[in-house]
């Protein structure tokens, strides 16, 4: 297995996610890491048992482009991620607004 990793920044990475289905990638998942002065995102795909990643560093109060009109099992994730890090994904396909897993509450984990 090869595995490729690639730093994108938020506002392209719904172009590069396009580009990776249309070469014929699969979605896997999502994964979030909260560091010390901010969050990053990895997106995780796969072609014939090969990884490629996307790393997207954001701020906490940033907001980040939904790929669901791409890949549409990622608005699951996105939504679990505006419940569990307060996050705001910008053109879901289906947006719970933070309401999930959550009640109206917040985010399990303060950001900042």
């Amino acid at each position: 297995m090869i595995t490729e990793c690639k730093i994108v920044d938020k506002k392209d990475i719904v172009k590069e996610c396009q580009e990776l289905k249309d070469k014929g990638y699969r979605y896997v998942a999502v994964t979030c890491e909260k560091l010390e002065n901010g969050l990053e995102l990895t997106y995780h795909f796969d072609l014939n048992y090969e990884m490629t990643h996307l790393r997207v560093p954001a701020d906490f109060k940033d907001t980040i482009p939904s790929i669901s009109n791409v890949f549409i099992a990622a608005f699951l994730i996105e939504n679990e991620y505006q419940d569990l890090f307060g996050l705001t994904f910008e053109n879901l396909i289906i947006d719970y607004k933070g309401h999930l897993y959550l009640t109206a509450d917040g985010p399990s984990v303060p950001l900042g």
